[in-house]
């Protein structure tokens, strides 16, 4: 479908809206391709295209609001929904705090190239899509006598998206990814199967390495043999940069307009207050052209910006969108995060661990929970334990416990690791005073 006819069908559906007596309305309208492929042993399993195509309605009515969702795109079709939307509409409870953004704060052109959509990714033949997935799933690492099985899995999606809203915004916005994992398991001991994985992500299909992963996969399986509890007490505590963002998520859920909207967080009255570590030093860019999460405007139509979530710790705004702007008396920021990065050191992992000499490097999060109003968490992990700087037996079985605030006033050490591919550049992360629970 043509992005022409994308913007006639919008429009078209807006002025239905109109038609039916609304006058405050959103029109998204999105076109994806999207590919799947598994491949085991060396074969494909699995093999999906979807290009789905669909309309995402918002509308307000005497303080009614009311969201709609449809991929039957026919004139006829559309008519009917939106007459269905319009009458649901009228039937909800009003709430005078919903309405749409201030035509103000909507974006209006003129930012950076962003440089984050492969116009090529849905052309590019299935084969060889199949043949880099197979490259992997076929690797000569895989051969190895301990593994019970391994499956590669790739997918790709090319995502565009136009939006009209009826107080003044029009834009378009385009992003891809592909990503490539190989997950492995082999045999362990005492009837244990560890199972372990690797992935790489990248926007443009033709950046995607072509060697390698399986190998990285295979090797953090293997390590894992033997995994067991250690002895719980208090030790310093590494978390690897893939799963080190796991932890900033609660801080990121306590500044959201809902949770201080409903006395649900635990960051509630602490804007400008130093709530961590000087090496908490957070920003959300999602206007650096080239990465994952690149964009010019939010949901809403708002422009985004470059914006210092925490500055050496001290807690430094709020995510607040319109809706919650107008219940808590607040200027409105943003609806949340596109492009975080956490400021790295200067160090590698391996050079983190040798500071850190005897500790527990945290590989993976397993369960657990955060209290949103006390900042109070334990999770399940698995890891290594350190010793003398270095890996010693692998450990499963334990869960970290304490308060995020105190966890984050913790933070000594940041390595310099961060996936520059991802939509969180977070590093691999050092805190001393971590309890563990095992044996």
């Amino acid at each position: 479908m043509k992005e022409t006819t994308n913007r006639q069908i919008l429009h078209t559906a807006m002025q239905m809206v109109y038609d039916e007596g609304c006058h405050e309305a959103k029109a998204v309208l999105m076109q994806n391709h999207e590919d799947t492929i598994q491949v085991r042993g060396g074969r494909v399993e699995k093999l999906q295209r979807a290009a789905p195509t669909s309309l995402a309605l918002n509308l307000f009515i005497d303080g009614r609001e009311g969201f709609f969702y449809t991929n039957d795109l026919a004139i006829d079709s559309l008519h009917r929904f939106v007459r269905q939307a319009v009458a649901t509409t009228r039937m909800l409870e009003p709430d005078a705090d919903r309405t749409l953004a201030d035509p103000q704060r909507y974006y209006r052109g003129g930012g950076p190239e962003l440089k984050n959509y492969d116009a090529t990714l849905s052309d590019i033949e299935p084969e060889r899509k199949i043949r880099l997935a197979t490259g992997h799933n076929t690797d000569a690492s895989l051969s190895h006598p301990a593994i019970i099985s391994a499956e590669t899995h790739y997918s790709d999606r090319q995502h565009r998206a136009e939006y009209l809203i009826s107080n003044g915004f029009e834009g378009s916005e385009a992003s891809s990814y592909c990503t490539l994992t190989t997950i492995v398991t082999v045999e362990g001991r005492d009837g244990q199967h560890p199972m372990d994985g690797w992935g790489e992500t990248r926007i443009f299909f033709d950046d995607m390495p072509t060697t390698g992963i399986a190998d990285v996969a295979l090797q953090r399986t293997l390590r894992k043999i033997g995994q067991r509890p250690t002895k719980s007490g208090t030790y310093t505590m590494l978390v690897e940069s893939p799963v080190a963002g796991n932890l900033l998520q609660p801080l990121l859920s306590a500044m959201n307009g809902q949770a201080l909207q409903q006395r649900m967080s635990f960051l509630e009255g602490r804007q400008h207050t130093q709530v961590g570590s000087t090496l908490l030093h957070l920003i959300d860019d999602p206007l650096q052209p080239g990465t994952r999460g690149a964009c010019h405007f939010d949901y809403d139509g708002t422009a985004t910006s470059r914006r210092t979530l925490f500055d050496e710790g001290r807690l430094q705004t709020y995510f607040i969108d319109t809706l919650y702007a107008r219940k808590l008396h607040m200027t409105p920021t943003t609806q949340g995060t596109h492009h975080l990065i956490l400021r790295p050191g200067d160090k590698s992992l391996n050079e983190l661990m040798q500071a850190a000499s005897n500790g527990i490097l945290v590989t993976d999060f397993n369960g657990g929970n955060c209290d949103p109003s006390t900042g109070n968490f334990s999770y399940g992990i698995e890891g290594f334990v350190l010793r003398d700087g270095k890996l010693a037996e692998p450990v499963s079985g334990m869960n970290i416990t304490g308060n995020m605030l105190e966890l984050w006033q913790r933070l000594v050490g940041a390595a310099n690791d961060a996936d520059p591919w991802e939509t969180e550049l977070i590093p691999s992360l050092m805190f001393e005073g971590v309890h563990f629970a095992g044996n």
